[in-house]
Formats: C-alpha cells, sequence, structure tokens
C-alpha cells in the first residue's frame, strides 16, 4: 500500500502529500469503487480525459472544435486529476494558473461534455457527498465515509457550501477557446 500512495502522489498530486481524506479513501479503494463506481489510478501517463481519438477527420479539421480541445486540454494541465467518475467523468484538485498548493486547491469535475464543475464543500470526501442526489444515499455514504475516519461536519446535502475561486476553471477555458478559435495550434504554425 505505501508504494502505491507513493506512486499516487507522485504521478497524480505532482508529489505533493495525499490529504488524508484521500488517503483513507486510497485504502479502501475497492470498497469505494463498489459504492460509488469511482476509481483511483496511480499510473504514470494516466489521463483518458486527453483522449480525441472520438474525433473525425471533418471534426479535426473544424478550427471551433480543435480550438475547444486545446482549451479544455490546457485547463486539464491545471488540474491534478485523481478519480475516473463513472460515465467518463474525472475528479481532481483545481490548482489553476498559480499552481496553489493541492492541500488548499477547490475540487473540480470535468464533465463528459467538457465542460468543468467547481465542487461543494473542502475536500475530496465532501465533494463525493456533495454528489449524492438524494438524502438516503448521502446518509449511508456520509456513515461509511465517518467510519473511515473522515469527519463530515454537513449533515445534509443542502449545507454544502462551494468555495469562493477567483480563476475559475469554465472561465479560463472560454477564454482560451476564444483565442485559440481561428489560431493555429503551435506545431502547425511552422507547416
Amino acid at each position: 500500500m505505501n508504494e502505491m500512495v507513493s506512486l499516487f502522489s507522485i504521478n497524480r498530486l505532482g508529489s505533493e502529500p495525499v490529504p488524508p481524506d484521500l488517503l483513507a479513501l486510497l485504502q479502501n479503494a475497492d470498497e469505494l469503487r463498489r459504492r460509488t463506481g469511482i476509481t483511483f489510478s496511480s499510473a504514470l501517463g494516466w489521463s483518458p480525459w486527453l483522449d480525441t481519438s472520438y474525433l473525425s477527420d471533418a471534426e479535426r479539421r473544424n478550427p471551433d472544435i480543435m480550438a475547444s480541445v486545446r482549451a479544455i486540454q490546457e485547463v486539464c494541465g491545471l488540474v491534478a486529476f485523481v478519480a475516473e467518475l463513472e460515465d467518463s467523468e474525472y475528479l481532481g484538485y483545481w490548482r489553476g494558473p498559480t499552481r496553489r498548493p493541492v492541500a488548499s486547491s477547490p475540487l473540480v469535475i470535468l464533465d463528459n461534455e467538457g465542460q468543468f464543475r467547481l465542487c461543494a464543500g473542502s475536500c475530496f470526501a465532501e465533494a463525493l457527498l456533495e454528489r449524492m442526489y438524494d438524502e438516503e444515499r448521502f446518509g449511508v455514504l456520509k456513515a461509511w465515509l465517518q467510519s473511515l475516519g473522515i469527519s463530515i461536519p454537513q449533515n445534509s446535502i443542502d449545507d454544502f457550501v462551494y468555495q469562493i475561486c477567483q480563476d475559475d476553471p469554465n472561465a479560463l477555458c472560454s477564454e482560451l477557446f476564444e483565442r485559440y478559435q481561428n489560431k493555429p495550434a503551435v506545431a502547425e504554425q511552422g507547416r
């Protein structure tokens, strides 16, 4: 387990320490997957969110689509992704352009439509709970998280508070998209 945690720290968090709640969940990854469908990877180079193999040749020639892809990929470079959710969505720490430390980074989800959404809560476990859409599932998952020693102050889904973030990932993605529209990628500029 120590080797996996060390690799996770190096490959997912830029060698920063694994936050305590995430550490408890890594140590119980099989049970977390059974309960929520969430999986972790400590593999070097794990980045399925960057896969564009689904694009057709015609889509690859469309400057708007490629500007969007380029903007999404650049914003993804500012996220320390740590987990894959069901439906090909990814959860990570939004480090932003200032590369803030993981411990003080808000959590963000990249959905399967290429949109970024900041999560409520102040840690990974709270971001998971915030995704529960009914109180019964919330209560069951909260009880399990607490059994792992993770403190959860919220008593209901309605108790979650979103962190204020001056550098919203969706706003940055939109700004980059505008910048990259009709502007060829660096690799293409030399042609």
